[in-house]
């Protein structure tokens, strides 16, 4: 008998709704035929959150801004991503009260720790923001990235490993949509023309900058993924995948992305010739003493390159250290100049989160200003995460933001000089620490930590090194 009154309960509630929508339809309304596919992706949210998770990675790389969908918007957002970001996250913080799902053993972690206090004075500097609703944006963001992206990928990665191949397979498969977007755009002017190459990546990513900046990162991955495939048609397939983005990337012209993979291939050679922790952190204090000890000669050598960007490979590498001419790098050192100058005003709680792109106008100087530059200071972000951070939101979350990235790469570089630890595990871990070296220098020139398809990896390569780190932390001594 209950079981009649169920179907009957169904048929009548179907019934109902094919009669209402019929109604809308007759009247070119079709509004209401979403309400099916929004109950089941409600269905999907609460009850398959880990396949949501990995929807997401492939995702990642394909969102667009909500503006470019319905423009004359007041706000943005990433979209899909963002809303799932603020599904998962609801649904992690609900699971942790409700089943204890909480992980414990982050608490003694220093990565995590240091995450804690970074988003504690992101949340601190809200307070006296000149634009508090921007700053609690901005917070937001931050949080959600990190619940998610770093938090709940911990959790997915600790409980499996094969949950960090299916993270990274998605986001690459996402990726290589992009990417061969890009490069039909750009072949129907040029597959080198450097001019072609800045909006190629439009809708997904906002310009040629920030899709460089993610082929860098992703590059090292790949690379570890075709050292790891045990089937040699699979080895070479893989290979021909990182040849493939290393193309994408040489074609995108991001002058940062190049010089950022090329450090961080540096850093693969440090690794690989096992050269102790102490002594890469004591020849990269040596390298900083040493630029501002012969600081003068160094800018009088940059600027006697008057090398401007260009469609010549040789002749866009030179442009790199150009601040002579090149107008892309001379509005960069505006930026930054304005960043330090907003710095030195509030140097302990900023200007508040997120608030930097409309303040730094009236800290421009006449004499730092390009034909790029604007009086009403509208054209983006500081170009530095860093003087960002300090500009936006004090000394401290600059300081937090960097230990956090040093005590992931002290974690990782001991994880690989382990005796104990698996090949494959060595490889992916190596790989990690490669591609963050790339995004930490990348960071010194562009900020696009507030991208979904930037976050996704960054703080995910993050939760890669922290998971193998907390599974090997109870085995034999490391050796350094």
């Amino acid at each position: 008998m209950k079981r009649k009154l169920e179907i009957s309960f169904v048929l009548l509630i179907s019934l109902l709704f094919i009669a209402i929508n019929s109604h809308y339809a007759f009247k070119q309304s079709f509004a209401f035929s979403m309400i099916p596919f929004m109950l089941l992706a409600g269905v999907w949210v609460v009850f398959a959150p880990t396949k949501l998770f990995f929807t997401l990675a492939f995702l990642a790389p394909l969102s667009v801004p909500l503006r470019r969908i319905l423009p004359g918007l007041s706000f943005d957002f990433w979209f899909p991503t963002e809303p799932i970001l603020v599904f998962l996250l609801v649904l992690v913080i609900l699971k942790s009260f409700k089943e204890g799902y909480f992980k414990k053993e982050l608490l003694s972690h220093p990565v995590f720790i240091s995450m804690l206090f970074y988003l504690a004075w992101l949340l601190i500097a809200v307070v006296p923001s000149e634009m508090p609703v921007v700053s609690v944006k901005y917070f937001f963001v931050r949080f959600w990235f990190l619940g998610v992206f770093f938090y709940l990928a911990f959790i997915l990665f600790r409980e499996n490993k094969k949950n960090i191949y299916k993270y990274l397979w998605f986001y690459i498969f996402g990726l290589i949509l992009v990417v061969l977007f890009s490069m039909s755009k750009q072949a129907s002017v040029s597959l080198f023309n450097h001019r072609a190459s800045h909006l190629a990546s439009a809708p997904f990513f906002i310009d040629h900058t920030s899709y460089g900046a993610v082929l860098a990162l992703i590059v090292p991955i790949v690379a570890a993924f075709a050292a790891n495939a045990k089937v040699l048609w699979k080895k070479y397939a893989i290979s021909g995948l990182t040849l493939f983005f290393l193309f994408a990337l040489l074609i995108s012209y991001s002058r940062a992305a190049w010089l950022s993979l090329v450090v961080g291939i540096g850093v693969w050679f440090l690794i690989k010739l096992r050269i102790k922790l102490r002594t890469i952190i004591i020849t990269g204090a040596i390298g900083v003493a040493l630029f501002f000890t012969f600081h003068e000669i160094i800018m009088w050598r940059l600027e006697s390159n008057t090398t401007d960007s260009s469609g010549n490979l040789s002749e866009h590498i030179q442009s790199i250290y150009n601040i002579r001419s090149d107008a892309s790098n001379l509005e960069r050192i505006n930026r930054w100049d304005a960043a330090l100058d907003m710095f030195m005003e509030r140097p302990l709680f900023g200007w508040g989160p997120g608030t930097y792109q409309f303040l730094y106008a009236p800290f421009q100087k006449s004499y730092y200003k390009t034909i790029v530059s604007t009086n009403f200071g509208d054209s983006g972000n500081a170009h530095s995460e860093y003087l960002g951070l300090m500009s936006e939101a004090g000394l401290p979350s600059a300081i937090a933001f960097v230990v956090i990235w040093v005590f992931v790469l002290i974690r990782g570089i001991r994880l690989v000089q382990r005796e104990d630890i698996q090949r494959d595990d060595r490889n992916i871990i190596i790989a990690c620490i490669v591609g963050l070296v790339t995004y930490i220098f990348h960071a010194f020139l562009n900020n696009f930590l507030d991208a979904d398809k930037v976050a996704a990896l960054y703080w995910g390569y993050m939760a890669i090194i922290v998971a193998f780190d907390v599974k090997y932390r109870k085995t034999k001594a490391i050796r350094v």
